[in-house]
Order: C-alpha cells, then structure tokens, then sequence
C-alpha cells in the first residue's frame, strides 16, 4: 500500500512539473503565464497520479486475494519438479541431493545441476521440457562451462543443456535468458485480451499524447509547432499501444 501511495505521487509530481514548464513555455513564458501554467500541471499531475494509484491499489488487491493459492502453486512447482528429478540422487549414489539442489531462491524455481554430468544435465532437461506444463519460471544453475574451482560444475553441462532448450523451449512457451552460470527459462506470457488492451489503452492514452504533443511541440520551435504536435500526438498513441499490449509474465 505505501508503495502503491509512493509511486503515484512521484509520477503526479513528474507529471506536474513537465506539464506546467511545457504550458509556461506554451503561453509566451510571461509572468501572467506562470499561474495558468501551474494550474494546468496540477490538474494533469493529480489526474494522472490518481489513475496510476487506482491501477497500482487494485494491483495490491489482487496480489493480496491471490497469495495464499499463490504460495500453495509454487510449492507444488517444487515437489513436481522434485519427484520429476529425484532419480537423480540414485544415478550420482546420493552425490547429487534433490532437496538441496531443487529450491527456491528469491521466489524463482531453481535446478542446481552441480554434481551431474553432461549426459545426465542432457536428459534432466529433456524431462524440465516434458513438465513444462507444471511449471513456470525456472533457473537451471549450469555452472560458466568451464572449470574455474574445484567446485565448478562439470563444463559439459551448459553446451549440453543449451542444445536442448535451443530445439525445445520455444515449443513449449519459454523464453531462454542466459546469464553467467545459469539459465532462466521464463514463460512466453500471457497475450492480453482485447477488453484488457482497449481498457489500458483508455487509461493511458489522454496522458501519454499530451506529454508528448506538448514536448514534441515545443522541441519544433515556432515555425512548425502544428507538425511537432502532430508528430507527438503520433508518437503517443503508438507508445500508449505497445504498453496496451504487454504480455503477463509473472509465472
């Protein structure tokens, strides 16, 4: 809740002061110019700042009525990954633990392939791709793919496990992030429907052309204000339809 306050005023006070300088600069920047011009801003700061703190409270709600089933559905994502992967430990004769190398770290599902080797990181991932439908975001931890330690993981691993995702991850809805030591598959997301991208694009849509129809306008100088409004109102609309269209990735 104090977050979702905090996000709004700062956005409210941004808008604010970038609406009442481009009104200011609007109007001829004459000192009969300064009141209108921060009356304009206050009433775009305020307006634009309530929408953000409707849309960030209702946000709040919804996380908090969904918390309790959201905690039940990650911790079956973990025993289904762990009974999945649990005959691992008898492969490794107990070297590789699925209770400690199956977890969650900082929210995110992870596999901890330390212990196995290629081969067997090879068909781990075969069955991660078979139970996609079980789960959602996971971090499988593969080592660098090179030996840095005593405790690096096998440098076979990555290669291997990368082989894999690039034939099979897109088919099953994940997207592959590498990072240093690990990969992070994350869902493709879930498109919007048309009622939820008309109703994002309603709300955003007044602020966002007038922000920038404004900017645009006053970067133009005089001599072609028309165009640089013209070209921000543009501009505005066509950002206010990428935001309208962003997928739900939170799995």
């Amino acid at each position: 809740m104090r977050d979702a306050f905090v996000i709004s005023l700062v956005i409210s006070l941004m808008v604010l002061v970038m609406s009442s300088m481009m009104a200011f600069f609007a109007t001829g920047m004459t000192e009969e110019a300064i009141q209108p011009a921060l009356r304009t801003g206050l009433v775009l700061g305020t307006g634009v700042g309530s929408v953000v703190l409707l849309f960030a409270l209702a946000r709040v709600r919804d996380h908090a009525e969904k918390g309790q089933a959201r905690e039940e559905s990650r911790a079956a994502e973990v025993e289904a990954l762990r009974k999945e992967m649990a005959y691992l430990s008898s492969e490794t004769d107990g070297a590789w633990n699925v209770e400690e190398r199956i977890r969650r770290e900082r929210g995110v599902l992870t596999f901890d392939m330390h212990g196995l080797n290629a081969p067997m990181a090879a068909g781990a991932t075969e069955r991660l791709l078979a139970i996609r439908q079980n789960l959602k975001r996971v971090r499988v931890v593969t080592g660098r793919g090179e030996i840095l330690h005593e405790n690096s993981a096998d440098p076979g691993i990555r290669p291997a496990v990368l082989q894999r995702l690039r034939i099979g991850a897109e088919a099953v809805d994940w997207q592959v992030l590498q990072k240093a030591g690990s990969i992070t598959l994350r869902p493709m997301g879930t498109a919007p429907t048309k009622i939820q991208r008309a109703r994002r694009f309603v709300i955003f849509v007044i602020p966002m052309c007038t922000i920038m129809g404004f900017t645009f306008r006053d970067l133009a100088g005089s001599t072609m204000e028309e165009q640089g409004l013209a070209f921000g109102i543009g501009a505005g609309l066509l950002l206010t339809a990428l935001l309208s269209s962003y997928r739900d990735r939170s799995g």
